[in-house]
């Protein structure tokens, strides 16, 4: 089982957001067949990362699922740019960002940290930018500088990255379960991602 392939990326999300649920609904939530739904779980019951029983699916250990994500979607190979801004702080460049993508037409979404503060109050002074962008030409013709903040531009490899995003304090986001699979995937934000999912996705499930 591979978490590379869509379906399978998509009924592990589902199981990250929802600890407690049925192969039906998740099979219904994500439109993966049940068939698929149902040997994904039990691949994961395998590895005692979720527990099957009769009528419910349980996450026992988000980390282990993460690690498994991280494993076979490699981080790392959706990176396909890093540049710097003629600016000297986080906000001033993901302003700049979202500004010239709008302006184009370009379809985006911050991840990682730029991300995680529109859902979760995390005291960090993040090192760089994250961002999705699905015209990669196009947003070539943004002015490029030597100013102090990376920005690493990503490469959706699914169409659910984009459509599932959201419009949070004037940017366009991931929506919280990519952010925190990017966070655990990016290795820089393994602690925050833990911390999110403790404080703000695990509290927000119901059982």
């Amino acid at each position: 089982m591979n978490f590379s392939s869509l379906k399978s990326y998509l009924v592990a999300k589902h199981l990250l957001g929802n600890r407690v649920s049925s192969q039906i609904d998740i099979s219904r939530e994500t439109g993966v067949a049940i068939g698929y739904v149902n040997e994904v779980v039990h691949e994961l019951s395998s590895l005692d990362i979720v527990k099957v029983e009769y009528g419910k699916c349980t996450l026992l250990d988000h980390v282990k699922l993460l690690d498994k994500i991280s494993s076979d979607r490699s981080f790392k190979k959706l990176q396909c740019d890093e540049f710097r801004l003629p600016t000297s702080t986080i906000d001033e460049t993901e302003i700049i960002l979202s500004k010239f993508c709008e302006s184009r037409g370009i379809g985006y979404a911050f991840s990682v940290f730029s991300a995680l503060r529109s859902y979760y109050e995390y005291h960090i002074s993040y090192p760089s930018i994250h961002i999705y962008i699905e015209n990669l030409s196009r947003f070539q013709e943004i002015e490029k500088g030597e100013g102090v903040v990376p920005v690493i531009v990503l490469k959706p490899d699914r169409p659910d990255i984009l459509q599932n995003s959201m419009r949070r304090n004037g940017y366009s986001v991931c929506d919280r379960i990519q952010v925190l699979i990017d966070l655990y995937a990016s290795g820089i934000g393994r602690d925050a991602a833990i911390r999110f999912y403790r404080d703000s996705i695990w509290k927000s499930t119901t059982f």
